[in-house]
């Protein structure tokens, strides 16, 4: 077998991996739902899907959606850059890094409710959903970015300080590329993290326009099925932001090796 169809194998399994998950799951389902026999409780997998087909024929899941998406990424991208900003005046600068890490304690610490009762108290509904994730994000992003600056070798942080390169060539030619892995993959996980926070924060703010919100509504109508339609659709919300910064960290590498070579 020649390499190039070894590397075709490669990628028709990695790609199977995820399907036989999702068939596992709804079969799974299936069994679970004719065990239970009641559809109040365990609805069917065609009853949910049925439900959800009909969810996606109203304009109101569609601005619920584009409500929530809107204050996740807008949570997750400030907490991002607030991490960014943080993180690097903390490992440029040792000190800072010492003076930030029992903040950083303290903030990890701090229970998601807590956050969620008092932004109940300090901002409007449609705003706790995003400073609620941006309290949630911003420690868990800024301490991946911190452990993904280990991965660069001390000898060669020594030896940048030594010739004096200059803090701009340093984050570009040495941090960036050893630290980037890992910030990609905790960019990934952090982005699943978003959805749940913030569909939570809305449930418990009421914030109109929002999949929270439409969970709250079926949940007191009793319509279990489309709860498990809203709950597909963040599932699949999840699975689309993952493919996305899969993709743009993938054409990001290519960029950077194609003005490496330039």
């Amino acid at each position: 077998m020649t390499a190039e169809k070894k590397k075709v194998l490669k990628r028709l399994s990695s790609a199977l991996y995820p399907l036989g998950a999702a068939a596992f799951i709804v079969a799974l389902w299936a069994i679970t739902a004719a065990a239970v026999g009641e559809e109040l409780l365990v609805p069917s997998v065609g009853a949910t899907f049925r439900g959800l087909w009909r969810m996606l024929g109203e304009g109101a899941t569609y601005a619920a959606i584009g409500g929530t998406i809107w204050r996740a990424l807008a949570g997750w991208a400030l907490a991002l850059v607030a991490a960014a900003v943080f993180a690097a005046l903390a490992i440029l600068f040792k000190p800072v890094k010492k003076l930030f890490a029992p903040l950083m304690s303290v903030m990890r610490s701090v229970p998601t409710m807590s956050v969620i009762m008092l932004a109940l108290l300090w901002v409007t509904s449609g705003q706790m959903p995003l400073i609620v994730t941006f309290m949630t994000l911003f420690p868990v992003q800024y301490s991946a970015m911190i452990a993904a600056s280990e991965a660069v070798d001390p000898r060669l942080v020594e030896m940048a300080k030594i010739y004096r390169v200059p803090t701009a060539k340093r984050v570009a030619k040495m941090y960036l590329p050893c630290m980037a892995p890992q910030i990609v993959e905790g960019v990934r996980s952090t982005l699943s993290l978003t959805l749940k926070v913030t569909i939570a924060a809305e449930v418990l703010a009421q914030t109109r326009d929002s999949i929270g919100v439409g969970m709250m509504q079926e949940q007191s109508f009793l319509q279990t099925d489309r709860i498990l339609g809203w709950t597909v659709i963040a599932i699949v919300l999840g699975a689309l932001a993952e493919l996305f910064v899969t993709f743009a960290a993938w054409a990001a590498r290519r960029l950077y090796a194609v003005g490496e070579r330039a």
